[in-house]
């Protein structure tokens, strides 16, 4: 996916970065690489914040002190690219590390990043695993493949989730369910948005533990999987006349 970006040349943190705002931290390499979930914790200086350490599978992604790291922040019209170096490590109520900003920061527009933050109850199956995947061929699409598997699955193994963003690629929900594995392939219903198909298939791609007054969760990231761009396309479409609507309602 072709992503155009610019540097931003006066990037001011105190406006752009927001406390309880939701971030991915980006791990380029070493034992812990990949892309986490994390949240702002606080504004210390210009350059200098605070976010809560990221968590995967219920276990600490510990990021040494000195590592560089991005921070990719999202908004309306594309995302932000943070570079970034840990200076240090607290703990308060949850550990945090201190960032400091190290270099220049980009702005990437890209439609299919846009996010839309949202409260939606929802259910989802687990009807595959990434071995599947491998089975494509030029003949036989993924949706093609897992639909028998769906047709073949309990259908009384559907949990409950609540979505909390959704964008074109993918979204993020929160589930009591504990079995839910990284590599699995969900079914999400996708009823509540009415449009010509009410499921969608899903790879997942991050699964850590988090606590809310004493209940213990499960937040799930997930990559949808498209056979064409057209649901792609009509799911971008669902998105952005969903945010007028919820404008319109005074709601964002």
């Amino acid at each position: 996916m072709k992503r155009n970006s610019q540097v931003v040349k006066r990037f001011d943190l105190n406006r752009k970065v927001n406390i309880n705002q939701r971030i991915d931290v980006v791990v380029p390499f070493g034992n812990y690489e990949g892309q986490y979930s994390s949240q702002v914790a606080d504004i210390i200086s210009d350059s200098i914040f605070a976010i809560n350490t990221p968590f995967t599978e219920g276990k600490v992604v510990n990021i040494a002190i000195g590592t560089k790291i991005d921070i990719m922040l999202r908004e309306s019209t594309g995302l932000y690219k943070i570079p970034v170096k840990v200076i240090r490590r607290e703990v308060e109520v949850t550990p945090l590390l201190i960032v400091e900003l190290i270099g220049e920061v980009s702005k990437i527009q890209e439609r299919n990043f846009f996010r839309l933050d949202i409260y939606q109850e929802a259910k989802f199956r687990v009807i595959g695993n990434e071995e599947d995947l491998k089975e494509l061929d030029e003949n036989v699409g993924i949706e093609e493949i897992l639909s028998e598997k769906s047709l073949n699955s309990d259908s009384t193994n559907l949990y409950n989730a609540i979505i909390r963003d959704i964008s074109a690629s993918g979204l993020k929900m929160v589930t009591r369910e504990s079995s839910v594995r990284e590599g699995q392939i969900l079914e999400v219903d996708f009823s509540f948005a009415n449009l010509p198909f009410d499921k969608l298939l899903a790879k997942v791609v991050r699964v850590f533990a988090e606590f809310k007054q004493g209940e213990k969760r499960y937040s799930i990231g997930v990559e949808f999987i498209h056979q064409d761009t057209g649901k792609r396309d009509e799911v971008m479409q669902w998105l952005f006349a969903k945010q007028r609507e919820l404008r319109k309602k005074g709601l964002i």
